[in-house]
């Protein structure tokens, strides 16, 4: 055990150690991110954490691997290399392949840069708006086109990630292809909670600074 490891102990109490043993179990990793057992100090943030993980990451009417696949891709997204880390760990535990998670976080950066295009449009000045609705997002993004894996899953990342993106055109044109693909709100319901406690755990990997355990 490293010196900062035992220093973490010592300041962990007995309920955030164990909260942060039951995330390695329930997601079949053998470590945390460092910053989280930083933001572990807080013993009711890194227990209500855990519980909306253990919650909404559960095969449901959503398979399990499908919201740790979403759940990667947000954390991608969300600029968090520990918390992409430990997705792709978890989904990999899952079932998901090497390719599988790889593809997963290509869909998500893929449907970050169509976000940030298409969400100008909604904040620029209104007198501007017909000018700019004339150009066209002219993205490679095969993704969308020949889908590596089931369509419904890139759908998935996407509505997900257009959601923590803000971005209101490309969340109403995803959420409109995911249900044409058989995704019942129920579904999208579940995806959007699995995507959203993703978020969560990517910002609370980062947000106690460098302090590392």
């Amino acid at each position: 055990m490293s010196e900062n490891s035992q220093l973490c102990d010592a300041i962990l109490s007995e309920r955030s150690q164990r909260a942060l043993a039951r995330l390695q179990e329930i997601f079949q990793v053998s470590w945390v991110p460092r910053g989280l057992q930083t933001f572990a100090v807080s013993e009711n943030g890194i227990n209500d954490l855990y519980m909306n993980l253990n919650r909404h990451l559960q095969e449901g009417k959503v398979g399990r691997k499908e919201k740790l696949l979403v759940a990667l891709g947000v954390a991608a997204v969300s600029g968090s290399p520990d918390a992409t880390k430990f997705f792709q760990d978890a989904a990999k535990a899952a079932g998901a392949t090497d390719i599988e998670a790889a593809e997963a976080v290509a869909a998500a950066i893929a449907c970050s840069i169509y976000n940030g295009y298409y969400k100008f449009r909604s904040l620029v000045p209104e007198e501007f708006a017909p000018a700019f609705a004339e150009f066209k997002a002219s993205f490679n993004a095969t993704m969308f086109v020949k889908p590596p894996f089931d369509e419904k899953i890139v759908e998935a990342i996407c509505v997900t990630v257009s959601t923590v993106n803000n971005c209101k055109k490309c969340v109403e044109g995803h959420v409109a292809k995911a249900k044409s693909l058989g995704l019942s709100d129920e579904q999208l319901d579940e995806i959007l909670k699995a995507g959203t406690v993703a978020f969560g755990f990517a910002l609370a990997c980062g947000a106690c600074g460098p302090v590392a355990c």
